[in-house]
This record gives C-alpha cells, structure tokens and sequence, in this order.
C-alpha cells in the first residue's frame, strides 16, 4: 500500500514538474515572438490616428479600438520583416535577438508575418472596409523601409515619420473630416519636426548597420557632426510651434503644451550630444517616445 502512495505521489511530482516546464518553455516561446513582433512600436501610430479622429469632432471609441489593434498587428508583421532583413546585424549588436541566435527559425518567422498580416487586414475590415486599403499601405510601405529605405537615411527618417504619425493621423481626420488647412498644418509641421529627430533610432547599432552596408546619418556624417542634426531635430518643435499656433489661431493651451515638451526635446537632446554613444542613443530614444506622445495629445487642443 505505501509503495503504491509513494508511486502516486513520485508520478503526480513527475506530471507536476512536467507541467511547469511547459508553461515556462511556453512563456520563453512567448516572450522571443514578442522580442521580433514588437508591438509596443505601433504605439505611437495608434495615439496618432485617435487623435486626427478627434481633431474631426467625431470620435468613435469601436472604430479607433479596432483600427488600433490592427495596427498592432501589422506594424508587428513588419517588425517580424524588419528583423529577419536584420539578421547580419542583429548578430553584431543585438545577439539576444531570437532569429539572430537561433532560437526562432527564419521559417517560422515568415509564417508569423503572413498570421499578422491576415489578422490586422481582418480587423481593418471590421472597423470599415475601406481601412483596408489603409492596411495594404501601411504593409507596402513597412516593406519598403526595410528593403531598400532603411539603408538611406533620410528617406527612412521620412518613411518613418509618414507611417508612424502622418498617414494614421491623417486616416483618422479623414473618417469625418475632409482635407484643409488644419490637417495640411498638422500634417506639414509633423514632417519638419520629426524627419530629423527620427534619425536617434540609428545609433544603438552602428557598427552593425556598418556591416551590412546601411548609410544611417551617424555612419555617412560620423558620430559627432550627425549628432548635432539629431538635436537640431530634436529642437526644431520649440521653436516652430508658433507657426500652427499663429496660422490656425489656436488656444495659449496648444502652445504652452508645444513649449512645454520642445523644453523636454531640448533637454533630452543636449544631454545626447554630450554623450552621443550607442548607450545613451538608447536611453534618449526611450524617453523620447513619452515626450512624442506629449506633443501628439497637444494636438487634440485644435
């Protein structure tokens, strides 16, 4: 009778032990497919495209929740893209990269993209049929940047800057709005402020864009002269901001919250020209996200 307990417990221990494992492969598995998916990239689109739909006056929290998640879904289709084109260089800088060291294969990488693709065009349609189209631009367009914009700087900056804010800002104005002078302005100064400020992005991996033949700002200016474009672009918000506030006589509001995260740009700019590495590139393109999302929700003052 005890050997049989004893048995029973070591099978139940066994079956236990098993059981964790698996939930812990399963959440390793997990985690690498979010490492090359990174959703958290599409971030900024969604805020973008949430604030055009209530620059309209029409905000429509079903449409801006479905549109949301599809471009989730294709932004992190394009992320899987982006990472496997990445292969070469992610070996040199970021090793910890699971199709750079193996732990996902490039096959299953492709597999993932196509899944992505069908489920953000899924829920594009669902939001409207139209957005459809939407989603084929933004695929299209995640293609190019990776296959041939990426390798040339500034029009990746502004291949960037169209996808991530100026086409969601634009298609969530347009649901309810029509094209005028408000979108033109909005639309305008996104691009003379963000194309330069863009380029912070490529100097977490230099000598891995290096190797695989990019021409990123830091590899083609060097370092040191590339870095003061960077702050230039980082600055140019505080001191354009007049230029909506004055053309579409906006609220003191509009501009003090424009004023209010130029400083914070500014900021973070002088203290990544002072020290314009690989580390610090990173730790001021993080913290440049949130002073973007600051400047984006400024724009719901219209």
């Amino acid at each position: 009778m005890q050997a049989a307990l004893d048995i029973a417990g070591t099978n139940a221990y066994v079956t236990y032990r098993q059981g964790e494992i698996a939930y812990s492969n399963a959440l390793v598995w997990l985690k690498n497919i979010s490492e090359i998916a990174m959703p958290n990239r599409a971030f900024i689109a969604c805020i973008t495209f949430s604030v055009g739909m209530f620059m309209s006056g029409v905000f429509d929290f079903g449409v801006a929740a479905l549109v949301s998640l599809a471009m989730i879904a294709i932004y992190s289709s394009q992320a899987v893209y982006n990472c496997i084109k990445d292969i070469e260089g992610d070996k040199v800088n970021a090793s910890w990269q699971p199709l750079a060291n193996g732990q996902l294969s490039v096959g299953f990488a492709w597999k993932l993209m196509a899944a992505l693709i069908v489920l953000g065009m899924s829920l594009f349609w669902l939001a409207a049929p139209q957005f459809v189209l939407l989603g084929a631009a933004f695929v299209l367009l995640g293609i190019f940047y990776s296959a041939y914009a990426k390798a040339r700087h500034f029009l990746s900056y502004t291949t960037l800057v169209t996808t991530h804010m100026a086409m969601p800002m634009a298609a969530g104005y347009l649901i309810a709005g029509h094209m005028d002078l408000r979108l033109a302005v909005v639309i305008a100064f996104i691009y003379m402020t963000e194309v330069l400020s863009m380029s912070i992005k490529d100097y977490k991996d230099v000598s891995g864009d290096q190797r695989v033949g990019l021409r990123t700002l830091p590899i083609v200016l060097g370092i040191r002269k590339a870095s003061l474009i960077t702050f230039a672009g980082f600055c140019s918000p505080f001191f354009l901001a007049w230029i909506p506030w004055l053309v579409l006589h906006l609220n003191p509001a509009f501009l003090a919250i424009s004023l209010a995260s130029g400083a914070a740009r500014i900021f973070l700019g002088l203290a990544f020209v002072a020290r314009p590495d690989p580390t610090q590139g990173m730790e001021t393109l993080n913290k440049f996200r949130y002073v973007r999302i600051a400047q984006m929700l400024s724009w719901c003052l219209i």
